[in-house]
C-alpha cells in the first residue's frame, strides 16, 4: 500500500488549484482522475473577479492575461456584433449578466474585472503548472471505494492497466464534480431542488442561413437561445422539462428537436459538433467535511450555469481550503482550523444557488415570468440598481464572519501597490500571509513574525493582517493593535509564544 498526505480526486480546475496550493506549502499530494484525457467540452467562458484573484495571488497574472487575449481573439467575430457587447438599451457597456439581462459596467469592474477566459484554456494552464511542479497526476485512475477512520483514509484504486491497489492518505478531497463519487460514498446529504428544465450547449451550423440567430441572448416561445460569443456555440434553455439522462451527449436529431420546442418551429442544422446536455439541479451538501473526507467545487454545490459563477466559486473554495489543510498537515495548526472552511464557504454557495434560481425564473417563457423579466431589465438599466446586483453576483459583497469591528475584516483584499514598488499579490505568490502596515504609521508590530507571514508597507491608511487566501483577518487604524495577537494565533500560529506588541520607534 502506498501513502500520501493528501489525495485529490478530480483533475478539473478546482482539484488542480488545490494541488498547487498544497504543493506550494510543501504538502505531499496526488491528483487522481478517472478520464484518460482532459475534458474538451465547452464549459465556462468567463472567470469572475474573485476566482481570477485566487490565481493571481499564486503568480498567474501574466498567464491570465495571455489566456484572456487568446479567448478574446477567438470571440472577436461575435464580440464586435450586437448582442454580446451592448445592454438592452443599446449602450456598449457589458460586464456580465443576470438571467441574460446585461449588467452595466461599474468603476470597480476596471480594478477587479471579470476575465473573458475559456475554461478549457485555463485548465490547460493549470495542468502545465501541475506538471512543472512535479505534482503526481494519475489518469486514468478510478477510485472504487473509500474507507475512513479517525486516523486516515484508504482509497481503493483501479488503474489503466487493470491493476488494483490501495492508497492510504491523511485526507481525501473530492473535487470530482456534480456527480461526485466522493460525495456519494462519503454519504454526504445533497438536498436541493428537483430538475425542471434542460440546458444544451453545442456547436452547430444552421441549414438555412436566414435562420441563424443573431448574437446574444434571445427570448423564445419555449425558452432561451444564446448564440456565441464563441463562433458556432449554441446555448439553449428548454423549459419543456428535464431531459432524460441519456441526453448527456445529445445527437443532432435531439438538438433539432429541442430547437423546435424552444423556437416554436423547425430549425434544421447543416452541421453539428457534439456538446453537452444537463438539467437544472440546484443542490448543496449538508456539510463540506466528514472527518478526513472533504468536498470542494461542484462536488459540494451544483446550480444552473447563469452568470458564470460556478468556476470562480470552486476556485475560491480551493484557495480557502488549501492553506488551511496545509497548515494542519504540516503541524502548525490544529485540525479544528478546517471547521472554518465550511463555515466560510457554505453561506457563499447558498447565496449563489439562490441567485441562479432567481435567474431561472426570469427566463421562463410564461407571461408572468416574461413580465417580471421586462421589469427587471428596466430596473437594471439604472446605474445604482445594476451596481448593487452586479456586486452580489461578482462576490464583492462577500464578508466572512470572523468577528472584529473593522469593516475590512472578513473581506477578500484586492491587489494594490506597495510602497516599495511591488504589488501586494507579489508577496503572496509563495502562499504566505501578509502583515501590511499603513504608510508612515508607527503601528504596533510584532518583534518577530512566523515564517508563514510576509511583511509589507501599504500606501493606504489601514494596517491589516491578510490570510493566504486573501481574507483580511485583522485590521487597525493608527497605533491601535488591539486584537492582532488573537488574530495571529487564530489563523497562523496557535502555539506561537506571545511576543509583545510594541509601537515601532
Amino acid at each position: 500500500m502506498s501513502h500520501v498526505d493528501v489525495a485529490i480526486i478530480g483533475a478539473g480546475p478546482v482539484g488542480l488549484l488545490l494541488a498547487i496550493e498544497l504543493a506550494i506549502a510543501g504538502v505531499d499530494c496526488v491528483v487522481l482522475e478517472t478520464r484518460a484525457e482532459p475534458d474538451t467540452v465547452q464549459k465556462a467562458l468567463s472567470l469572475g473577479p474573485l476566482g481570477a484573484e485566487a490565481l493571481m495571488r499564486r503568480g498567474f497574472s501574466s498567464q491570465l492575461d495571455a489566456l484572456e487575449a487568446h479567448t478574446r481573439a477567438v470571440m472577436a467575430p461575435f464580440m464586435q456584433r450586437g448582442g454580446w457587447g451592448t445592454n438592452e438599451a443599446g449602450k456598449p457597456r457589458f460586464s456580465g449578466h443576470f438571467g441574460g439581462i446585461p449588467l452595466l459596467t461599474q468603476p470597480i469592474d476596471r480594478a477587479r474585472p471579470t476575465r473573458l477566459i475559456d475554461q478549457r484554456f485555463l485548465q490547460e494552464c493549470l495542468l502545465s503548472e501541475v506538471q512543472e511542479r512535479g505534482i503526481p497526476l494519475r489518469r486514468p485512475c478510478t477510485v472504487t471505494d473509500v474507507q475512513s477512520n479517525e486516523e486516515s483514509v484508504t482509497l481503493s484504486l483501479h488503474g489503466a492497466d487493470g491493476r488494483k491497489e490501495a492508497l492510504a492518505c491523511r485526507y481525501a478531497i473530492g473535487c470530482d464534480g456534480g456527480r461526485s463519487f466522493m460525495r456519494r460514498h462519503g454519504q454526504f446529504a445533497f438536498p436541493g431542488t428537483a430538475p425542471s428544465l434542460a440546458f444544451y450547449q453545442v456547436f452547430a451550423e444552421f441549414a438555412d442561413p436566414d435562420q441563424t440567430p443573431p448574437p446574444g441572448w434571445l427570448m423564445q416561445p419555449g425558452g432561451v437561445l444564446a448564440y456565441g460569443p464563441v463562433p458556432g456555440r449554441l446555448f439553449m434553455v428548454d423549459f419543456s422539462g428535464p431531459s432524460p439522462k441519456e441526453l448527456r451527449a445529445p445527437s443532432q436529431t435531439q438538438v433539432e428537436e429541442a430547437l423546435a420546442r424552444v423556437c416554436g418551429h423547425p430549425v434544421p442544422l447543416k452541421a453539428f459538433t457534439g456538446g453537452r446536455c444537463w438539467a437544472d439541479h440546484t443542490r448543496l451538501v449538508d456539510t463540506y467535511r466528514k472527518g478526513r473526507l472533504i468536498l470542494a467545487g461542484d462536488a459540494a454545490h451544483i446550480h444552473p450555469p447563469f452568470g458564470g459563477q460556478g468556476l470562480g466559486l470552486g476556485l475560491v473554495d480551493a484557495a480557502n481550503l488549501g492553506w488551511k489543510l496545509a497548515a494542519v498537515v504540516n503541524g502548525r495548526m490544529p485540525e479544528t482550523l478546517l471547521d472554518s472552511y465550511e463555515a466560510e464557504r457554505r453561506p457563499v454557495a447558498r447565496e449563489v444557488l439562490d441567485n441562479t434560481l432567481a435567474q431561472t425564473a426570469l427566463m421562463r417563457p410564461d407571461p408572468q415570468s416574461r413580465a417580471l423579466r421586462a421589469l427587471m431589465a428596466q430596473r437594471l438599466s439604472d446605474e445604482g440598481e445594476s451596481a448593487t446586483l452586479s456586486s452580489r453576483i461578482k462576490g464583492f459583497t462577500l464578508r466572512y464572519s470572523l468577528g472584529g469591528s473593522h469593516d475590512a475584516v472578513g473581506r477578500l483584499v484586492a491587489d494594490q501597490p506597495l510602497c516599495d514598488g511591488r504589488q501586494l499579490y507579489d508577496l503572496m505568490a509563495t502562499g504566505r500571509g501578509v502583515f501590511l502596515q499603513a504608510q508612515g504609521v508607527a503601528s504596533g508590530r510584532r518583534s518577530r513574525f512566523p515564517s508563514s507571514i510576509a511583511q509589507g508597507e501599504s500606501e493606504g491608511k489601514t494596517s491589516c493582517l491578510i490570510r493566504p487566501d486573501g481574507c483580511i483577518a485583522w485590521a487597525g487604524e493608527g497605533n491601535d493593535v488591539s486584537g492582532l495577537d488573537d488574530a495571529m494565533a487564530r489563523w497562523f500560529e496557535s502555539n506561537l509564544p506571545g511576543a509583545a506588541l510594541t509601537p515601532c520607534s
